[in-house]
């Protein structure tokens, strides 16, 4: 599953804006207000349909109140999110602001879910219900109130079994804190335990935790041994020689090892059997990638999760010029890589062919597209700050010369 496009209309505070969306990646830039969230949450109900019509599961829609364009006290007749795949199956969720005729006339049919659901009965619930193998479409938000994470006190309430279809759960709650990722690493960690104990041999490892071990390996070589301890609960790694908990690493640590851990626990819950899980096709939006990460962490973070994550398209936003300049590098690489000689410092980034590749600044109007088609780089619109930054300082410098002599 994979994204080509969304349009919104009248939704919030854009009239209409329609973003086409890297295959492998899409950033949104630009500054509080001006529309980053809104295209993300955007996206979440136009997914939303898809979790309310499979089953025990709950998805995301309008709000009663706020979603609809608002101008001159006066609220526009409706407000409209279409999703486009790459397969070329689209549709489109619709909230009107009433229901007179009027409204609807003036609303229009649009797509609706017919062709939607269509294509979920044929390829997931029908062989679901058969018994039949089928893929989990995979896709999951996580927003700003990711950095809170809620971690379970005790294992009272916990569920014993996990549903491939579980892998959805709550993945379009962009305040999501992760509980049940410890969750499904505790029961799996007793999985493994008693599979050792049947076969006598403790070298046995049970794969889907295998995959939550690599992604963690993958964005943090500085950890390692991830699990779970008891009295107190805690979900326990190991840095610099000795185990802490969690909650003693810092923000930054936390907020990119829980999504680590909850986004290869779904690829691995949905698609047990496959290979590597973590190859697994998802849509992944990120709401400030770079939330509580130090520069040096901003300047790789992107690159890492492509890696780690090969067939995951990323949609995230930023205001961070370290994550611009980064991707940046990662455009760069890919056009010297037909002919470069090898260095060890570049050798370790992952090139990205631009092809792969959207980035927008958001502005209150709309977007201005940010990727330069002939030199296949983004303008750093962001650069300026730091110019501005060093134009005072220099001036300061100069005036403390000045009187110097």
């Amino acid at each position: 599953m994979r994204l080509k496009s969304v349009r919104l209309e009248n939704f919030r505070a854009k009239p209409e804006v329609t973003l086409g969306l890297g295959r492998r990646l899409t950033l949104l830039v630009g500054p509080n207000g001006s529309g980053k969230t809104t295209i993300l949450d955007g996206i979440a109900i136009g997914l939303g349909a898809v979790l309310t019509y499979l089953p025990n599961l709950s998805g995301l829609s309008f709000k009663k109140n706020g979603d609809i364009r608002q101008t001159g006290n006066r609220l526009a007749p409706y407000a409209r999110v279409t999703l486009e795949m790459v397969s070329g199956l689209a549709w489109d969720r619709t909230q009107r602001r009433d229901k007179s005729k009027a409204t609807t006339l003036l609303a229009g049919s649009g797509l609706g879910l017919r062709e939607l659901e269509r294509y979920l009965d044929k390829e997931i619930i029908d062989p679901f219900n058969s018994g039949e193998n089928f893929t989990v479409p995979l896709f999951v938000y996580y927003g700003v109130g990711r950095a809170l994470l809620d971690l379970p006190l005790s294992r009272k309430g916990f569920p014993r079994q996990h549903s491939r279809l579980d892998a959805l759960a709550d993945a379009l709650n962009a305040d999501s804190r992760f509980r049940s990722a410890f969750v499904w690493f505790y029961n799996k960690e007793n999985e493994e335990s008693r599979l050792q104990k049947e076969r006598r041999d403790f070298d046995v490892t049970l794969p889907e935790l295998d995959a939550a071990r690599r992604a963690i390996a993958s964005l943090f070589p500085d950890i390692s041994e991830p699990h779970i301890e008891l009295n107190p609960l805690r979900f326990v790694v190991k840095q610099g020689g000795e185990y802490l908990s969690i909650g003693q690493l810092s923000d930054g640590y936390q907020t990119l090892l829980g999504l680590a851990l909850d986004l290869s626990r779904r690829m691995a819950g949905g698609n047990p059997k496959r290979d590597d899980p973590l190859t697994t096709e998802a849509i992944v939006m990120i709401d400030e990638v770079d939330l509580h990460l130090h520069p040096s962490w901003q300047q790789r973070v992107v690159g890492d999760l492509l890696r780690t994550f090969p067939n995951t398209q990323f949609i995230v936003t930023t205001h961070s010029p370290y994550i611009v300049e980064a991707i940046n590098n990662h455009l760069k690489r890919h056009r010297i890589s037909i002919y470069y000689r090898w260095d060890e410092e570049v050798d370790k980034i992952l090139p990205l062919s631009p092809d792969d590749v959207t980035a927008y600044l958001t502005t209150t109007d709309g977007k201005q597209d940010l990727l330069d088609a002939e030199l296949g780089l983004l303008d750093d619109r962001l650069l300026q700050y730091f110019n501005d930054l060093t134009r005072l300082y220099d001036k300061m410098r100069d005036i403390e010369w000045e009187r110097r002599t």
